[in-house]
């Protein structure tokens, strides 16, 4: 009965929808020169953002890019909200601690310490 009743409201998004554009790790080393083994170090440290497609696949939003480089200040954040999907959609949504603008746009501008320090006060 529940499932039927969150099946009549809640509908199904491809991660794409919410997300924005992605690309796998083949992608990013064929599109941007991001060699597998550099997006997974900057993964494990928590400098890049992947978001769980599928049963073990990862997909890597190209917004948090750089000139193939991640933007800094991506760790911290990470680290003060502790799931990449959550961490992601709040990067992405405008943030009235920041005057209305998103933490990724001021990321992109060099305000990571602003923006962190939102983040840690949102998700403390």
């Amino acid at each position: 009965e529940g499932r039927k009743r969150l099946a009549s409201y809640a509908t199904p998004l491809k991660v794409e929808a919410w997300a924005g554009p992605l690309a796998g790790t083949t992608e990013l080393e064929r599109e941007h020169g991001v060699a597998r083994s550099t997006l997974h170090a900057w993964q494990k440290q928590g400098a890049v953002i992947g978001l769980l497609v599928g049963v073990r696949k990862h997909a890597f939003p190209l917004e948090q890019f750089i000139d193939g480089r991640p933007v800094a200040g991506l760790a911290p954040i990470l680290d003060a909200i502790g799931d990449p999907r959550v961490a992601w959609l709040w990067l992405r949504e405008p943030n009235p601690g920041l005057a209305g603008a998103s933490p990724l746009a001021r990321l992109k501008s060099g305000a990571a310490d602003s923006v962190i320090e939102v983040a840690r006060s949102n998700f403390a």
